[in-house]
């Protein structure tokens, strides 16, 4: 038995997604440091659970968001199922869906998102607090 002190927290992760199946990006809990802890980018996550009604019903409308600022390189839209994976203090989740915008350069303090779930009120949301540049997303609220 090793007592160096190096070992590795076991950390909850489903397996790591082949590829991208939409404009949200699947985060697990082995992906996490590097897709939502990077600190040049700006990241919008979702954490949810897979039966809450309230995840199901954003879905369509987070998706939507996330084809709004597809083109814009620096700023990620994110889901993670946290029923299935670990993520760091301060991510963590009291209820579904649990939303944080982490900003770049920003991660140890992410913003928690309380508005609507509409897709006007998290655009703005997102635009009040991107660090980023929007400027190739068009302003339609």
């Amino acid at each position: 038995m090793s007592t160096s002190g190096d070992a590795k927290p076991k950390i909850k992760s489903q397996p790591v997604p082949k590829k991208s199946s939409g404009p949200v990006t699947v985060v697990v809990g082995s992906t996490f440091q590097k897709l939502v802890l990077d600190k040049s980018k700006d990241v919008l996550i979702e954490l949810y659970a897979p039966w809450c009604g309230h995840c199901k019903k954003l879905e369509p409308t987070y998706r939507d968001l996330a084809k709004k600022f597809k083109d814009v390189k620096n700023l990620v839209v994110a889901k993670m199922d946290s029923t299935a994976n670990d993520a760091p203090e301060p991510y963590t989740a009291s209820g579904f869906p649990t939303i944080f915008f982490a900003p770049a350069g920003k991660k140890s303090s992410p913003i928690s998102y309380s508005g609507d779930r509409s897709l006007t009120d998290l655009e703005k949301f997102v635009r009040d607090h991107a660090t980023v540049s929007l400027a190739r997303v068009k302003e339609e609220l």
